[in-house]
């Protein structure tokens, strides 16, 4: 349970920035406070709207985003109004959406088809249609399972859930439903038609082409399915979701529309309406059955990976529009904040030396990598990655290794390991051409296009790559004398997966520490209701997909989209009546 605040003390943090200032003193959960001068907030009725106000929000959180608060604002009509009834809004809706990815794409396609003629509001971000953070770049899996494995799979959930009882059963109970009804609900969608998915079912050990369950050593770990689009035109979810709602009269879609500030009644804590700005004004929006935050994660706030995750330095597959937004804005109404160190990450991915890019993660069986002190450092083979059914099926979880979306074997447990900013994926030319020949290799030359080096010694690759030579030499040696034993007793790699390093040429694929998503946010009830610093809904304001995801210790892959979906439909049907 959270720990309860006095009503007072929750109602300062819920104005507690005055107009200039930084995020000034933190309390346990990441809202800022200034207790001085909510103290002068909170004896006016005039100031609440403006401490809600479109720029003054905005500037405080580009300050906490890292960057610079603007000296100046231009005056707001609405930062004079002294009562909400005073509030000048500029548009009305029903529903505002925050987010143009998989979860708001999907709320507004609940509404389309189930809403009854109720309007909603799209906004995105960024710039993209299918928007600007993580879900038109991911893979397109979505969870789901059928009647018969339903109960398995929400067991399978509490399985994943492990220690981390902070989600409570009835939040996952709804998380499995959705995920039960993801399947039948994109068939019952206009415009479906049966040869556009493909569902591939895991319910019995060894089926299926992709590494789903990720756990299957978990008692209840086959009971889950993954489907994907394969039609030409719709060959991700998301496109397809996006096509239900595209033209209909009831969703309003904007681009370029960043949410600056939630309107919250003062008296009744209800979440009136929101402010964005777009086309150069800022917009107050009224929203009379509530609002539906789908933000996504803070993947790229460098602050705020610093703070929740200690990888300032990781870089991120997707998510540019991903930078927390919404986080600061729902700290500021006192939304209690869960799973903030939680994220599918964090792995090493062949990248270019030089820039912020990165790829995908890359097959890591032929080959070993080490830090650039010449040290193998973990268990570097990516077993969710390469699908090997042989390895994952025949050893309890405590003993089995391999990377699960970032989490590593260590100790008999998986938590997320800490990773080098840099490291070398080293290999030799049989390793190299065996790598390039998989079914997942990258599309490109990675020791060669700015991605790495090729020697004809591994001291000449070490010297170019600047990696301890020394080391290296006696690494690569030992490695080989694994790989001949057929045993790996330093960090234990499958014995089919140690592959020797003993033929020139050979290379070093450059390699970064690498993240996709977070999942940290607002917490959430089982009816998608943000929850505030006291244990209590914050009335009007939902939330969906992975701003505030439900995962909280492992995660299975294709968790994310099917989370989007549900709760997307959750939310909506709440907010609506419609459950």
């Amino acid at each position: 349970m959270p720990q309860r605040f006095p009503r007072m003390l929750q109602t300062l943090v819920l104005f507690g920035q005055r107009k200039g200032a930084g995020p000034g003193k933190r309390n346990r959960k990441g809202a800022s406070m200034d207790l001085t001068e909510s103290l002068n907030l909170t004896r006016s009725r005039r100031s609440f709207i403006k401490a809600a106000g479109a720029t003054v929000l905005a500037g405080v959180a580009a300050g906490a985003l890292g960057g610079c608060a603007p000296k100046g604002k231009a005056e707001n009509k609405n930062n004079f109004a002294q009562s909400i009834g005073e509030i000048d809004w500029d548009e009305e809706t029903d529903v505002l959406i925050v987010g143009g990815g998989l979860a708001g794409q999907a709320a507004a396609a609940t509404i389309a088809t189930e809403g009854n003629g109720a309007k909603a509001l799209l906004l995105e971000k960024g710039a993209l249609v299918l928007g600007d953070g993580d879900s038109p770049f991911s893979a397109g899996r979505v969870l789901w399972t059928d009647d018969d494995h339903a109960e398995g799979f929400r067991q399978y959930l509490y399985e994943l859930r492990g220690e981390m009882d902070n989600t409570p059963d009835a939040v996952l109970d709804a998380f499995a439903e959705g995920i039960h009804e993801n399947k039948t609900w994109l068939e019952s969608l206009p415009g479906f038609k049966a040869d556009y998915i493909k569902a591939t079912t895991h319910f019995h050990p060894g089926t299926g082409d992709t590494c789903y369950p990720e756990y299957a050593e978990l008692p209840h770990g086959y009971n889950l399915g993954v489907l994907f689009f394969k039609d030409e035109k719709y060959d991700h979810v998301i496109k397809f979701v996006n096509s239900v709602f595209a033209d209909n009269k009831d969703i309003t879609h904007k681009l370029n529309a960043p949410l600056t500030a939630l309107v919250q009644d003062p008296e009744s804590r209800a979440v009136l309406g929101g402010v964005y700005t777009y086309e150069g004004k800022t917009i107050y929006v009224k929203a009379n059955k509530g609002v539906i935050m789908c933000c996504g994660g803070f993947e790229n706030n460098k602050q705020m990976r610093a703070d929740y995750l200690s990888a300032a330095t990781a870089r991120c597959i997707a998510g540019r529009m991903n930078t927390g937004d919404g986080h600061y804005i729902c700290a500021r109404i006192g939304a209690d904040m869960w799973h903030m160190n939680s994220c599918a990450g964090m792995w090493t991915s062949v990248s270019p030396i030089e820039g912020e890019d990165v790829t995908m993660r890359t097959p890591k069986q032929f080959g070993i990598t080490v830090a650039e002190n010449g040290r193998r450092f973990f268990m570097d083979w990516d077993s969710d990655h390469e699908h090997d059914w042989d390895v994952i099926d025949q050893n309890p979880l405590n003993i089995n290794v391999g990377s699960r979306h970032g989490h590593m074997q260590f100790g008999g447990e998986w938590p997320h390991l800490p990773m080098p900013k840099t490291t070398w994926y080293i290999l030799d030319d049989a390793g190299y051409k065996q790598m390039m020949a998989y079914q997942t290799a990258p599309n490109f030359e990675p020791s060669s296009e700015g991605y790495g080096y090729t020697a004809n010694t591994i001291e000449e690759l070490a010297d170019k790559a600047g990696i301890n030579k020394e080391e290296l030499v006696k690494t690569v040696a030992k490695w080989n004398e694994y790989c001949e034993e057929g045993y790996d007793p330093a960090f234990y790699r499958p014995e089919k997966t140690l592959t020797p390093i003993k033929g020139a040429p050979f290379h070093a694929c450059h390699c970064s520490y690498t993240m996709l998503n977070t999942d940290g946010g607002p917490r959430r009830n089982e009816h998608a209701q943000i929850i505030d610093l006291n244990g209590d809904v914050i009335p009007n304001l939902y939330s969906a997909g992975e701003f505030g995801s439900v995962w909280c210790d492992m995660y299975n892959g294709g968790g994310n989209l099917g989370e989007c979906c549900a709760f997307g439909r959750i939310a909506v049907r709440n907010i609506l009546g419609l459950v």
